[in-house]
């Protein structure tokens, strides 16, 4: 097999973007695949492909090479290796001319490489994760993260049942999924596929969500009527889901950083037909004013490494670095501080993050706890969810009951 010249300058440019310019991977996908429209859909899968694969293995890559990240040619070298490992022919360009083998081979023998380099993650990364979770829970969730994820829906139950969904998807589209109990949402596709065009997501009768993400609303636990706030709602996942759960009856007051996350929020509610969203930008302090302890429930899903998904974010373990969640740490204390003070009397308090390390999670809510404004809390029950063993994206929860 061969790659065409223009789809290997696409994967270095994206690289160069990705690593360098610390561009999120979805949004400079999303970017080439703008600027060059005329490729097929074979070519636009591989280029995603590709990208997934470097940036997932990329310290693999370079040991596999016998190259690091100062040597010229860096992404294109990256480039080759994947080249090589897919049994691709190596084409004779100037950026591969001293790319002619591996040092090694796959898997690579743990007695004979390191951590890091088996699983392609920083060193500080490591030290995180080995002093969170010790070697045998830390290598077995590496593992799974570099495994990718399975694709996920969550069904729209204002408008369809999980069962009927199922059968349309099949029946229509040819669509295989599964059922889990322990999500009652969800349908887990047996494959990837595209469905962002079809006709049942028009309508609102999905979205897709990872199953753990999904289980943050049922321990929010919303109910018809009920006053809810989602304090950094971000596009609304979460959100959505809270307000089929409360059959689109009561108020959920989403609130967040970014217009352009409202605006696409304020799009999938219209599609999903909710109407018991109303949107409020976090710098509006009104917002607070008016509603200090008047919720029945306050939702943070507070800004996070994202290091419990790299299985779908990959990038986030070359973005984040130790002063970056020292940075992200102080924004979670800040958030809980200031949005705890609309929880009412007997209302629930629920933190969630997309990580897994203590930092961003149980060691937060302490000090929350510890602090003024969480002397009034008590700490019902907190999880963290891993991916090797729930098989879905990596999470924390915890519920806090006001007094």
């Amino acid at each position: 097999m061969k790659l065409h010249r223009n789809i290997a300058l696409g994967v270095v440019e994206g690289l160069q973007n990705i690593f360098t310019n610390k561009i999120p991977l979805r949004v400079e996908l999303q970017r080439l695949l703008k600027l060059n429209r005329k490729w097929g859909s074979r070519d636009r899968r591989l280029l995603g492909e590709v990208l997934l694969d470097c940036i997932r293995w990329k310290t693999t890559y370079a040991f596999l090479g016998n190259f690091d990240d100062k040597t010229k040619h860096f992404n294109w070298k990256l480039l080759g290796v994947w080249l090589l490992l897919k049994e691709y022919e190596l084409p004779k360009w100037e950026e591969l001319i001293d790319l002619k083998k591996l040092q090694n081979t796959l898997p690579l023998e743990p007695k004979k490489t390191t951590r890091v380099i088996r699983h392609s993650i920083p060193d500080w990364l490591d030290k995180v994760g080995m002093d969170a979770f010790g070697e045998v829970i830390w290598e077995k969730e590496l593992s799974k993260q570099n495994e990718g994820g399975p694709l996920v829906l969550r069904v729209n139950t204002l408008k369809t049942t999980p069962e009927k969904l199922q059968k349309l998807l099949e029946k229509k589209f040819g669509i295989l999924s599964n059922l889990n109990e322990s999500y009652p949402e969800a349908l887990i596709l047996e494959k990837h596929s595209k469905l962002t065009h079809l006709e049942p997501y028009q309508k609102g009768l999905f979205e897709i969500q990872d199953a753990n993400s999904q289980l943050v609303s049922h321990w929010v636990n919303p109910k018809p009527g009920m006053k809810i706030i989602d304090a950094c709602a971000g596009a609304g996942g979460k959100t959505l889901h809270m307000a089929a759960l409360m059959e689109n009856k009561g108020n959920i007051i989403a609130i967040d950083n970014y217009p352009k996350k409202l605006e696409q929020l304020i799009k999938r509610a219209h599609r999903n037909r909710i109407n018991i969203i109303q949107t409020n930008d976090a710098s509006e302090i009104t917002v607070f004013e008016s509603n200090l302890e008047k919720a029945d429930v306050v939702l943070i899903d507070a800004p996070c490494s994202g290091l419990g998904i790299l299985r779908r974010n990959p990038v986030a373990k070359w973005h984040i670095n130790p002063e970056r969640m020292k940075e992200l740490q102080s924004l979670q204390f800040q958030i809980l501080q200031k949005n705890a003070a609309l929880v009412k009397k007997g209302g629930k308090l629920i933190y969630a993050t997309c990580s897994i390390f203590p930092s961003e999670n149980s060691e937060q809510i302490q000090a929350f706890l510890n602090s003024e404004a969480g002397k009034r809390f008590t700490l019902k029950r907190e999880e963290t969810l891993l991916a090797h063993q729930t098989g879905f994206d990596g999470f924390f929860i915890a519920e806090l009951s006001a007094e």
